[in-house]
């Protein structure tokens, strides 16, 4: 529908919203409606998510998107930020400028590997988390992955107001905290925030990544 598209829009470009309410029609709650669809018909409808879908399609996994899983979806602007990092990674191995990785460089396998690090077993919601950092496993068996609330403070005409976001949290190598002082960190966490939360289809749960978030978390570090 195009109200979702257009709100996805609107989440994932602005930092916070005046509550964490997603996904309205006509000024009306849209929720009941989404959870009457599966997780797979909910993200095809959104072109924000075009690509994630395309992925889906190509790697043969609806039927796994529409488990009893949590999904946190990386948006298209993710996807095409992957494939931008794999690009120079490709570029530096084979000293070759011309060279791109693209959709057609993914093998179905690989698609999988890097979709099903943004899938967990069960419902991951609000009530699950907790201020203080809690780790996850990944159906991947990774388990490098912290998630939790944080407070955040929206001012609205002079009203201060506030509400809880979650914040996503991958691990490479040790915990930013562990790495002893006078170490370089050559592998800092990556961090970002959910835009839209909760979304409670009728066989999962879906969060959609603020758009900073690269599909499968991949990120090119020349070390």
């Amino acid at each position: 529908m195009k109200y979702i598209h257009l709100l996805l829009l609107l989440l994932l470009a602005l930092a916070g919203c005046k509550k964490d309410n997603y996904l309205v029609n006509d000024g009306g709650t849209d929720l009941e409606r989404i959870r009457k669809m599966s997780t797979y018909d909910f993200l095809r409808e959104s072109k924000v998510l075009d690509t994630v879908v395309l992925l889906i399609d190509r790697a043969g996994m609806k039927d796994e998107i529409n488990g009893d899983i949590t999904f946190f979806s990386p948006t298209t602007y993710g996807v095409n930020s992957f494939l931008k990092q794999q690009t120079i990674a490709l570029q530096r191995r084979t000293n070759n400028e011309n060279i791109k990785f693209t959709l057609d460089s993914l093998s179905a396998d690989s698609i999988k590997f890097y979709l099903r690090r943004h899938i967990f077993k069960g419902v991951i919601d609000k009530k699950a988390l907790t201020y203080t950092k809690k780790s996850f496993t990944n159906v991947n068996g990774e388990g490098n992955y912290y998630i939790n609330l944080e407070k955040y403070y929206i001012d609205v005409s002079g009203i201060r107001s506030t509400t809880n976001r979650i914040r996503f949290r991958r691990i490479f190598g040790q915990p930013d905290e562990d790495v002893p002082d006078g170490v370089e960190n050559r592998e800092p966490d990556f961090y970002t925030y959910v835009q839209t939360s909760e979304v409670r289809t009728a066989t999962g749960m879906v969060h959609v990544l603020d758009a900073d978030a690269n599909y499968g978390f991949y990120i090119y570090r020349e070390n």
